[in-house]
């Protein structure tokens, strides 16, 4: 199972979940998706232990649309740096599983649309 299609797994279907001991801008966080949106950051280790999420073991989470910090509020148009070193994009709180290939600078990055062009 490759490390997309693994992660898919512990994301439950209503779309609220963690991302946890994920890096942003100011160090490690937790991140609370909702619905699309990022709605909350609190530090590593704060969300519940039990709640559904992702552990990212430090990886990076940058926002697609610009190179700002992501802040509670954003859209969750993310990309995301999965614990085994994947980069992968989620858009509206959602990863995306395809065939890997370096995409607009980003190495590991996928395609939308899962094409190996």
């Amino acid at each position: 199972m490759n490390a997309p299609t693994c992660c898919l797994a512990r994301i439950p279907a209503n779309g609220k979940f963690w991302l946890k001991n994920a890096r942003v801008h100011d160090g490690l966080r937790d991140i609370r998706i909702e619905n699309g949106r990022v709605r909350a950051l609190v530090p590593a280790g704060e969300s519940p232990c039990c709640a559904p999420g992702l552990d990212l073991d430090s990886g990076e989470v940058r926002r697609m649309d610009a190179d700002a910090p992501v802040m509670a509020g954003d859209p969750a148009d993310l990309w995301v740096t999965l614990c085994g070193g994947r980069t992968v994009p989620m858009r509206a709180g959602k990863l995306e599983t395809a065939k890997t290939e370096e995409i607009g600078g980003h190495k590991d990055a996928v395609h939308r649309d899962g094409s190996d062009r």
